[in-house]
């Protein structure tokens, strides 16, 4: 019996703190959202600096602006940037840091440009 109630309440408690963990997680991501929001109310633009190892300004876009990722293969993928802080940027959903996110898709052989310096190479 004393099993028994040990083996309940580790499965009680497992369930607890998932479930607390959920509401934690879904808590930081409607302030993210809200913060989002306020800033776009204010009415200013924020500006995204992407930096390359050096420190170098590769490119920057603005709030919710369009950057085409290029693999070798060929295949494009547009990604909506999102402002997120000054060292952070929000691509399709996904929080990067943004010298993390140029190495990142180096390393994998993706090529990143704003979206419209991809359409006039196409052109």
């Amino acid at each position: 019996m004393f099993f028994a109630g040990m083996a309940l309440g580790a499965v009680a408690g497992t369930a607890f703190g998932i479930g607390m963990m959920c509401c934690v997680v879904a808590g930081k991501q409607e302030d993210q959202q809200m913060e989002r929001m306020r800033r776009q109310k204010e009415g200013e633009p924020k500006t995204i600096h992407f930096r390359d190892r050096e420190g170098r300004e590769r490119f920057s876009l603005l709030d919710g602006e369009s950057l085409c990722m290029m693999a070798e293969d060929g295949t494009k993928e547009i990604g909506i940037c999102r402002f997120v802080d000054g060292k952070q940027v929000d691509v399709n959903g996904q929080v990067w840091e943004t010298g993390e996110f140029l190495r990142q898709m180096e390393r994998r052989g993706i090529q990143v440009y704003p979206l419209e310096t991809a359409e006039k190479k196409e052109r």
